[in-house]
């Protein structure tokens, strides 16, 4: 048996579903990459985790890199935003500690 080799990737092809050809799979890998990693940081692998992560985000990176690139521009913001929400929490749990131990107080004395 004799295959052609030039006409192989057309015979691949034509046998392809439909569904297969029109899927985003660099979308798809990344997706996927980010399930795996959160599954393995759940199950205490933390190493493997951020390995899977940032294969993730390398794929996500080469599909848009413009997105990757508006990120990283914003980046300083996101990290202010989230120390500001930090910093809001601990004031909120430092209230309800100062409360707490005031009807602790309360319901020591009566």
């Amino acid at each position: 048996m004799t295959t052609n080799l030039k006409t192989l990737p057309a015979k691949i092809e034509a046998r392809i579903p439909e569904v297969v050809k029109e899927t985003p799979w660099p979308r798809a890998v990344a997706a996927g990459s980010l399930l795996a990693s959160a599954i393995l940081l759940v199950t205490g692998r933390r190493k493997a985790a951020l390995a899977v992560a940032v294969a993730g985000a390398a794929v996500a990176a080469l599909e848009k890199p413009e997105v990757v690139k508006e990120i990283w521009e914003n980046t300083p913001k996101y990290l202010r935003a989230g120390q500001d929400f930090l910093l809001r929490a601990e004031d909120v749990v430092g209230d309800l500690k100062a409360r707490g131990e005031k009807l602790k107080g309360m319901l020591s004395k009566a």
